[in-house]
């Protein structure tokens, strides 16, 4: 292999590994952060579930349910659904956060990221609470693995997919040289 091409692999690699290690140490502090300390749980978190439950209340009532909201509780006569932490888009948002703060990029270019990705996570994320309830509602007998299996994974796709059209549109182009 010529010097210059495995110089140039070499500093393409050190880059990647760079980010790779970044990122998983970012994502670990705002995870233990916004997931795991007690007081960001219970004083942020806990009354942010509450207000989700409230939104997805007023969504599915512009539709005709009927639904009443309690703490995270969104009920109905024919399903409830709690809305308990980890159903709050938190850890698609830490994900969002650690790829935009892990990359070589502008603060411009990130505060731009931030600014937009994470509210676009928590509209994906509402899209699927709202969805969820209403598989509860019209297919009980699928609720869970939809939730499971299906919900999560669209909502981490979508962030990955927001993460990626930052880096397209606003990250690579004010990249440092």
């Amino acid at each position: 292999m010529a010097p210059v091409l495995s110089s140039r692999l070499s500093t393409i690699n050190r880059r990647a590994v760079r980010y790779v290690l970044l990122f998983g140490l970012i994502f670990g502090i705002a995870y233990f952060l916004f997931g795991i300390a007690p007081g960001v749980r219970t004083g942020i978190l806990k009354p942010y579930t509450g207000f989700l439950a409230r939104v997805v209340t007023g969504i599915v009532n512009l539709f005709g349910s009927g639904a009443v909201a309690a703490g995270t509780l969104v009920k109905t006569e024919r399903f409830s659904m709690d809305i308990a932490m980890g159903c709050d888009g938190v850890e698609a948002c830490c994900f969002f956060l650690a790829g935009v703060l892990a990359f070589p990029t502008t603060w411009r270019a990130k505060l731009i990221g931030l600014g937009f990705g994470i509210p676009v996570i928590q509209l994906i994320n509402l899209g699927r609470l709202v969805g969820l309830f209403y598989a509860g509602t019209y297919w009980p007998s699928l609720e869970e693995e939809l939730h499971v299996y299906v919900a999560q994974t669209v909502v981490i796709l979508f962030s990955t997919a927001v993460l990626v059209y930052w880096l397209d549109r606003f990250a690579i182009r004010h990249r440092p040289a």
